[in-house]
Formats: structure tokens, sequence, C-alpha cells
């Protein structure tokens, strides 16, 4: 007989209430430019959280507005602080609810998951661009095609407390998108 780990590799992580996912909002956002100090879709693991957080998968849904051709990344902050502040690296952050990949457990993530950042430090850099492309449509497309747009990761992201991640394009005229993005939280003890 098959183990539920045997078939679903993360269902012991998803039981143990450490699998969230981070949704972007219906109506999308218009993913900026890696290296811009105002980001849009962001993963922060703060100083103190006692967690490293495993990214599992990025999807990407277009919603409307016309962009230039262009690719998706990750933009890495790697002085990401406890909380915001003046004179932080992050000094406004709108965190939306994570939701726990185990209903019912009452599980609660120690991550931030938000939709709207200011940096005014350092901005981000490139931590890895995702093979995740643009097509350039407009929202009056008659003939679009179906595509998808996902990234797994394979267990090689990891942040640590005091980082973060940005998802942004690699250029700064990018659609408008929605999405949702996982990750889990590990203890580090």
């Amino acid at each position: 007989m098959a183990t539920a780990t045997a078939i679903v590799p993360y269902y012991d992580l998803a039981k143990q209430g450490t699998i969230f996912t981070g949704n972007i909002a219906a109506a999308g956002v218009v993913l900026p430019v890696y290296s811009n100090t105002t980001q849009q879709v962001g993963l922060w693991n703060p100083v103190g959280s006692g967690k490293d957080l495993l990214l599992l998968k990025i999807a990407l849904t277009y919603v409307d507005t016309t962009g230039a051709a262009g690719g998706f990344c990750l933009g890495y902050l790697s002085n990401a602080p406890a909380a915001i502040g003046t004179g932080l690296s992050i000094t406004a952050f709108t965190e939306t609810a994570s939701v726990s990949n185990y209903p019912g457990g009452g599980f609660s993530s120690v991550a931030k998951f938000g939709q709207g950042a200011t940096l005014t430090v350092t901005a981000p850099v490139v931590k890895r661009q995702l093979g995740l492309n643009q097509t350039v449509l407009t929202a009056a497309t008659t003939s679009s095609p179906q595509w998808a747009s996902e990234f797994v990761f394979n267990g090689e992201e990891v942040l640590t407390p005091g980082t973060a991640v940005f998802v942004a394009g690699n250029i700064a005229t990018l659609s408008k998108f929605t999405g949702s993005l996982v990750w889990a939280e590990i203890s580090r003890s």
C-alpha cells in the first residue's frame, strides 16, 4: 500500500501546518522591474522568525493591459528587518493574509506575504530568472492562445530570517497579473 508521502511529496508538511499560499488580488497588479524600490508582490521572512521559508511554487495569471515582451524573476533583498520602520530597508509593506494549505488546523504563517512594499535603503537584486515569459497581448485580442505560467521550485530556494523576495519583471513594462505564491515554513532548530 502506498503512503500519502510517496504519492504527494508535500503531504506531511501540509498536514503539519507548514505550507501556506499567498494570493494576489483578483484584479491583479503590474509587476515592476526587480530593481524598483516599490514592489507589488513579496514574501518576507522577518529577522527572528525562527523559520526558513522554502519556496515551492509561483503561478501567474494574465488579467489585462498591454505590456512589452519580457520575463519574470525573483528580486532579492538580503537585509530585510524584523518589522517596517523609518530608516530600515522596508519602510512600508501591505500585508495580505496567507492561507494554510491544511484547512481547519488553525495554523498561521510567520512569513509576511504582501502586495505593495516600499524599500528605501537598497533596491532588490536579481535572485534568479524564472524562465517565465510574457506574451504581448491586449485585452481586446480575439485569438489569444491558452498558456500556463507556473514555476515549481525543487527545494533550492530558501529564505532565511532577514531576507525577502519579490515576484518581478526583468523589464518595467509587464502586463497586469494575479496569481499565487506557495511556500513551506521549516523550523531552524
